[in-house]
């Protein structure tokens, strides 16, 4: 004989449909919020590899402007392995005598220029990086003397 008691102590197996429901909603949450985090995270990491590439790009440029100049070449391109560096050089003032001695005016002028870089991939046609620097340039306008500075040879009477 059964008793009614023993019909309702029936030994659950398993989990009911609501708790499988509940936990797949918690499980999603999680996972949509890991999917943001994640797509955040990479569109950061991208952003930062751009940036430390201009980075290297402007070092570059500096880097060459420091090494040509404007005076003898004011324009002119230098090709590395993965860019082509390009630039164009006006003069801002000058020029002017380079140093008075006591032998009287040295054989150079001296300017300051506006140089204006584009720097474009050597695959690509269009510029990713135009940037301007001022730099000073030089070129020999008289003839050198052979005298140490400031000592003046005698001149040769005929």
């Amino acid at each position: 004989m059964s008793s009614p008691g023993r019909r309702l102590r029936r030994v659950r197996r398993g989990f009911s449909l609501i708790e499988v429901i509940v936990a797949l909603v918690v499980v999603s949450g999680f996972g949509a919020a890991l999917f943001v985090w994640a797509g955040q995270t990479l569109q950061t990491a991208a952003r930062a590899v751009q940036a430390q590439q201009r980075v290297e790009l402007e070092h570059n440029v500096t880097e060459l402007a420091a090494g040509i100049n404007p005076g003898t070449s004011p324009s002119g391109e230098w090709r590395s392995a993965t860019h082509l560096y390009r630039w164009t050089a006006e003069p801002l003032r000058g020029p002017l005598d380079q140093v008075r001695t006591f032998a009287g005016v040295g054989p150079y002028q001296v300017a300051l220029y506006r140089v204006r870089f584009t720097v474009t991939p050597t695959d690509e046609p269009t510029a990713v990086l135009r940037l301007e620097r001022e730099v000073a340039g030089y070129r020999q306008v008289r003839p050198r003397s052979n005298a140490p500075p400031g000592l003046r040879l005698p001149e040769a009477n005929p």
